[in-house]
């Protein structure tokens, strides 16, 4: 397997820079998902490991070696696409057996039929894909990438052309396979929950750049930048603008302590860390969405707009209802006006700002 090191990696076209100075480290075996929204420069990162795209500026190594210059058909990549890309008027297994065509292996077929079984097709080697499920034809897709036992797999987008069942199933699947294989593995995707379900650590980029490399619950609990926190999250953290002036910020009569911090701010809370209390931060309801096993409000402050979630169990609420909402200092975050994380900086609601 390999070691992957990028070092001020830079890919523009003109005036375009699609990947400014990205710079990360994958262990050995590491499953590492690069997640961002679409043009964040995740593919292009992508094609440039893949050999694809050739770097602008910066360096890859794979296992200390510079790669930059080795063409694509021999860095020993194996890819999946999101369209799969199999070839129509091939069975299953020449699908699988095609990278070894010009290897010369002499066990490729035991080694293909394997392959086959481990990721659950072998029953199907005589399909021709249009015979096949979308489930069917991403498993012989990933065994036509790994029977050539690449160094490091790369996986391009590779549920978004399955229903949502397929992809609780196929999430598994794919990290169980690349577990037990050992294989170094690098998903790009959109998708938050493929990202943080699957991988070991989570690249997130916006505009070219990395925001934060982390694990699922870095990304979620301690967001380094305002991006991340409002990227990450289904509903997404409540992020308030304000200004910090003698140690609290202030709309009317609310009034919510601040403590670390002064100036332009952006005070971050998590739907579900705030909670229904006697007292606290006036909010009138909005809007309430069913949500299975909770429920999602909106509701009106002094401050904006936020959300927060309750079970389902919980009484249901009426749009127009007056309440008021709770939160504990520990579950706040504040971001200063570039939009990265104040360590050490809390919010709280004071005894004077109870209603």
């Amino acid at each position: 397997m390999a070691r992957v090191e990028l070092r001020n990696l830079t890919k523009s076209w003109d005036a375009a820079t699609a990947v400014a100075d990205m710079s990360l480290s994958i262990a050995d075996g590491e499953f590492t998902a690069i997640l961002g929204p679409s043009g964040c420069g995740k593919s292009t990162t992508l094609f440039m490991l893949a050999g694809v795209y050739r770097p602008t500026a910066g360096d890859i190594f794979f296992d200390g070696a510079r790669v930059n210059d080795v063409e694509a058909r021999s860095r020993n990549v194996g890819i999946v696409f999101q369209s799969y890309a199999l070839y129509p008027n091939m069975s299953v297994l020449q699908n699988i057996l095609f990278p070894l065509r010009f290897q010369k292996v002499p066990d490729a077929d035991r080694r293909a039929r394997e392959m086959a079984e481990l990721v659950q097709v072998g029953e199907l080697l005589d399909r021709r894909p249009s015979q096949l499920s979308g489930g069917q034809q991403q498993r012989v897709a990933l065994a036509r990438a790994l029977v050539k036992r690449p160094n490091l797999l790369l996986l391009d987008e590779p549920l978004s052309n399955l229903d949502a069942t397929l992809r609780l199933s196929m999430r598994a699947e794919i990290r169980r396979i690349t577990r037990e294989l050992g294989v170094t593995t690098i998903l790009v995707t959109h998708d938050q929950i493929e990202a943080t379900t699957m991988a070991d650590r989570v690249v997130c980029m916006a505009n070219g750049r990395v925001e934060q490399v982390g694990t699922a619950d870095d990304l979620y609990l301690r967001p380094d930048t305002r991006f991340v926190a409002g990227f990450i999250g289904s509903p997404p953290m409540n992020l308030i603008e304000a200004t910090v002036h003698e140690g609290a910020i202030r709309a009317g009569a609310a009034r919510i302590a601040v403590t670390g911090a002064e100036g332009t701010v952006t005070l971050g809370l998590r739907p579900e860390m705030l909670h229904p209390a006697e007292r606290g931060l006036q909010a009138r309801v909005a809007h309430v969405e069913p949500m299975g096993r909770e429920r999602m409000t909106t509701a009106y402050t002094d401050f904006g707009t936020i959300r927060f979630i309750e079970p389902i169990a919980a009484p249901a609420r009426d749009e127009g209802e007056l309440m008021h909402l709770q939160f504990d200092a520990a579950d706040t975050i504040l971001f200063g006006p570039d939009g990265r994380r104040l360590p050490g900086a809390r919010a709280s609601l004071p005894e004077a700002a109870h209603a």
